[in-house]
């Protein structure tokens, strides 16, 4: 279980599909994430790297991780399928219109 819920971080999709990446330091792992007020698609999958500079589509077990999403939404995550992980990036199911920035809430494990 995640403890110290206090740090929020900020990532963007451009035009398209992905986010920018985010650093998981300090043992940080994501908890939850807040959607704009605008948001094309419903589903979200994530992208997970150990160095930030490649990353792989994250995987529960044999599936895929993904969340449904709708727009001004604050979305709780599992934190126990992020850890380890270095390096995040969210990829939205529908290619967005606009740029969107979505907060990704962390704490510590």
């Amino acid at each position: 279980m995640a403890k110290n819920i206090a740090l929020t971080d900020k990532v963007t999709i451009a035009t398209g599909t992905t986010s920018t990446g985010l650093s998981m330091t300090r043992n940080r792992v994501p908890v939850a994430i807040l959607t704009p007020a605008a948001l094309t698609g419903t589903s979200m999958t994530f992208q997970a790297s150990l160095d930030g500079t490649n990353f792989y589509d994250l995987y529960n077990g044999s599936t895929q991780y993904s969340v449904t999403v709708a727009a001004s939404r604050y979305i709780a995550l599992n934190p126990d399928v992020f850890q380890g992980v270095a390096f995040i990036r969210l990829v939205s199911g529908s290619s967005e219109a606009a740029s969107r920035d979505i907060y990704v809430i962390s704490g510590e494990l």
